[in-house]
C-alpha cells in the first residue's frame, strides 16, 4: 500500500509541475503588459543553440516564467495589503505610506555641492549652445524647470527618513545658477509656488506630478514671464474656465505601486473651456480625434495622469489656424502634458515633443524645419541633470 501512495503522490507532483508551466505557456500570451506595475511583461523566448549554450535561455525564460505565472498580480496585490494593513509598515514597494502623501523611499547617500556643479557645467553649456542656436533660427529658448511631488511635499517625510530637502535644494540652485551663467532664461517653478505660500492642493498625493490647480498656476506664471519678455499672447483666465473634478478613481503612479490599496480621496481635475479654442490635432504624424482630456467611458472606471493629452507622445501638434499668432514647440517629460491643454489656446500652431521616444530627426533639425517662435522646455527637478531623452539638446 506504501508503494502506490508513493507512487501516487509522485504522480500528482509531476502532473503539477507539468501542468503549471503548461498552463502557463497556454494562456500566458493574453498578458503583455502589468497595469499596476506599469511596465511591459516578459516574452517568451526564442529557443536557440546559441541561448541555450551561453545560459541566456535559461535566464530570459525564468524572467518570463516570473513574470507570467498564474495568480501573480492576486498574490503581488496580497502582498501588499498585508504589508499595508495588517504589518501597517512605514514603507511599502518603496513607498512611504506613513505620510499624508504618498512619497518615494529615498536612500541616506547625497551628492555634495561640488558634485552637483560638476555636472551642472557641460549641461549648462549646451542648453546655452542650443539657446543660442534657436535665436540663429529666429526663435527664444526659455526652460520652466517644476519641483517633482516628493520635492514639492518634502516636509511630509517622517523624522525617520530622508527627504533629500537640502540636498533637492542645492541641486535646484545649483542648475539654474548654471543656466543662467550661460545665458539661458530659467523659470524656478518652485520658486512661483513658494510665493503662493506651497498650497497642498497644487500636487497630488498618489502622484509624482501637480494636479491640474498646479498646472493652471504654472500656466499662469509662464504667461506672465512671457509678458514680461515683450509677447503679447491670449490668456485663459480662470473666468475662461470651469475646473472640473471627475468623480472616476484616481490611480496615481505611486498608489499604482501599491494596487490601489491605500485609501485616498484624490480626484482628477480638468479645466472645460467655456468658450473652446478649436484646434485641427497629430500624433506621430497623423491626424488624430483624440481630445485634450481623454476621459474613461464609465464615472466607475478609474484613471490616471494620462487623462491628460491622452499620455505621452512622440510628436503633437495642435494648429488653431490664427497666423496673427507666434507658433511655439514645447519639448519635455509627462509635466508638459497638462500645461498642453492650456498653453496650446495662446498660439496658432503648438509643436510638442518628448525626446525619449521622438527619433526622427534631431532636436535642431526640427527647430531648423519648423522655425518656432518660442521653443519651451519643460522637465522636473528630477531630470534637471540627467543627459539623455529631453535633456540630450545638442544632437547632431
Amino acid at each position: 500500500m506504501d508503494k502506490w501512495m508513493n507512487r501516487a503522490f509522485l504522480a500528482l507532483l509531476l502532473a503539477v509541475l507539468i501542468a503549471v508551466p503548461a498552463g502557463t505557456a497556454l494562456w500566458s500570451h493574453r498578458e503583455t503588459t502589468a497595469y499596476y506595475e506599469n511596465r511591459t511583461l516578459a516574452e517568451l523566448p526564442e529557443l536557440t543553440w546559441e541561448s541555450l549554450l551561453d545560459g541566456g535561455y535559461g535566464t530570459d525564460l525564468e524572467s518570463w516564467y516570473s513574470d507570467h505565472a498564474p495568480g501573480r498580480t492576486t498574490l503581488l496585490k496580497l502582498d501588499t495589503a498585508v504589508q499595508l494593513h495588517l504589518l501597517r509598515r512605514p514603507v511599502v514597494n518603496d513607498v512611504v505610506v506613513n505620510a499624508p502623501a504618498l512619497l518615494p523611499k529615498l536612500d541616506f547617500d547625497e551628492y555634495s555641492e561640488e558634485a552637483y556643479q560638476y555636472s551642472a557645467a557641460p549641461i549648462a553649456e549646451d542648453f546655452g549652445a542650443f539657446s543660442a542656436f534657436v535665436e540663429e533660427c529666429g526663435g527664444t529658448f526659455y526652460y520652466a524647470g517644476f519641483p517633482e511631488q516628493r520635492v514639492y511635499f518634502e516636509d511630509l517625510f517622517p523624522d525617520y527618513l530622508n527627504s533629500h530637502a537640502r540636498e533637492a535644494e542645492t541641486a535646484d540652485r545649483v542648475f539654474a545658477q548654471a543656466l543662467s551663467d550661460a545665458g539661458v532664461t530659467f523659470w524656478d517653478m518652485r520658486s512661483v509656488y513658494e510665493a503662493l505660500g506651497r498650497p497642498a492642493a497644487y500636487y497630488s498625493t498618489v502622484d509624482h506630478h501637480y494636479n491640474y490647480y498646479g498646472a493652471y498656476a504654472a500656466y499662469r506664471a509662464i504667461q506672465d514671464f512671457l509678458a514680461a519678455d515683450g509677447w503679447d499672447l491670449p490668456v485663459l483666465t480662470e473666468g475662461d474656465i470651469d475646473f472640473v473634478e471627475l468623480p472616476n478613481p484616481y490611480i496615481g503612479s505611486r498608489n499604482r505601486k501599491l494596487y490601489n490599496l491605500w485609501p485616498n480621496t484624490d480626484r482628477a481635475v480638468i479645466g472645460v473651456q467655456k468658450d473652446p479654442v478649436a484646434y485641427t490635432r497629430w500624433d506621430n504624424g497623423a491626424p488624430s480625434d483624440k481630445p485634450l482630456f481623454v476621459l474613461p467611458a464609465e464615472d466607475y472606471m478609474p484613471t490616471t495622469y494620462n487623462l491628460y493629452m491622452g499620455g505621452d507622445f512622440a510628436e503633437t501638434v495642435l494648429e488653431t489656424d490664427r497666423p496673427e499668432l507666434p507658433d511655439v514647440l514645447i519639448f519635455g517629460d509627462s509635466f508638459t502634458n497638462a500645461l498642453e491643454t492650456l498653453l496650446y489656446a495662446s498660439f496658432d500652431e503648438t509643436h510638442i515633443l518628448d525626446l525619449r521616444y521622438y527619433t526622427d530627426k534631431s532636436l535642431k533639425d526640427y527647430i531648423s524645419d519648423y522655425q518656432p517662435d518660442i521653443v519651451l522646455c519643460v522637465q522636473n527637478d528630477t531630470f534637471y541633470y540627467t543627459t539623455t531623452g529631453n535633456g540630450n539638446v545638442w544632437e547632431d
